[in-house]
C-alpha cells in the first residue's frame, strides 16, 4: 500500500511543479479532520484563496481564447470549469486522494468525498500562488485544465437553445425540428431529426432519443455555420 509520503511524491511530479517552501505544500493536504488546529493547520483558508485565483485565471483564458463569445456565454463556461466536480475530477487525476492528511486510519480513515478533494485541488492552487506568484499559478491551472477548456465551447448552454436566441436575433422564424427516420429495434430505436432554420441548409442529428437528437442536429448548425468553433 502507498504510504501518504510517496503519495505526495506521485502528486508532485503530476502537478508539474516543486514547492520552495513544502509547508504550504503540507498545509495544503491537510483536511480539517486531520488537522492539529483547524483555522491555522488546515487546508480551509488556502482553498479560499485557490477558488479565487483559479477564477481569475481561468477568465483570463476564457477572455483570451473566445473573443467572440459575449459575456453570458463565458460565465457560464466559468461556473462550469470552477465548480467544485471538475476540480476533483482534476485532483483524481493529480493523486490527491492518496495525499491528504485525514482524521484516522485504515477502515477509520475520514471517507474521501468529491468535496474533500475538489477543496483541496484549490488549496493546491493557492499553495502554488503562494510559492510561485500568479505566473506559476497562471501554469499549472492552463497545462491541468486544458481538456477542460476545449470543451468549454460545448459548456455554454444547451444548442437548442442558443439556436433559438441567433435565429431570434435576426428576426428569422423559430427553428423547426423533425424526426424523419427511426431505427433499430423497440427497446433501442434510433431517431434521425432533421433540422430546419430560414434561409440555411437543413441539418440532421442522430441518437437514441429524439430530445439529444435535436441537440445534436442544432450543435452540428451551429458548429457549420462557425456561430459555436
Amino acid at each position: 500500500m502507498t504510504s501518504q509520503k510517496e503519495a505526495v511524491a506521485v502528486l508532485v511530479e503530476r502537478l508539474g511543479y516543486v514547492f520552495k517552501n513544502k509547508q504550504l505544500l503540507d498545509q495544503a493536504l491537510t483536511h480539517a479532520s486531520g488537522a492539529k488546529c483547524k483555522v491555522a493547520g488546515s487546508n480551509e483558508r488556502l482553498e479560499f484563496l485557490g477558488d479565487r485565483v483559479l477564477g481569475l485565471v481561468i477568465a483570463q483564458l476564457l477572455y483570451e481564447q473566445h473573443e467572440e463569445l459575449p459575456e453570458g456565454d463565458l460565465a457560464r463556461m466559468l461556473n462550469t470549469l470552477v465548480r467544485r466536480q471538475t476540480c476533483a475530477k482534476i485532483g483524481e487525476k493529480l493523486g490527491i486522494p492518496d495525499a491528504l492528511v485525514l482524521a484516522g486510519k485504515g477502515n477509520k480513515r475520514t471517507v474521501v468525498t468529491d468535496n474533500i478533494v475538489g477543496d483541496a485541488c484549490e488549496a493546491l492552487i493557492a499553495a502554488v500562488y503562494l510559492d510561485g506568484g500568479l505566473a506559476a499559478a497562471h501554469s499549472i491551472i492552463g497545462e491541468h485544465w486544458a481538456g477542460f477548456l476545449k470543451q468549454a465551447p460545448d459548456m455554454r448552454k444547451d444548442a437548442k437553445s442558443s439556436l433559438q436566441e441567433w435565429a431570434a436575433a435576426r428576426s428569422l422564424a423559430v427553428p423547426s425540428y423533425e424526426t424523419i427516420d427511426t431505427t433499430g429495434p423497440d427497446h433501442a430505436p434510433e431517431f434521425k431529426v432533421e433540422l430546419k432554420v430560414e434561409g440555411r441548409d437543413p441539418a440532421h442529428g442522430v441518437s437514441t432519443t429524439r430530445r439529444t437528437a435535436e441537440q445534436v442536429a442544432a450543435t452540428e448548425f451551429l458548429r457549420r455555420e462557425r456561430i459555436w468553433k
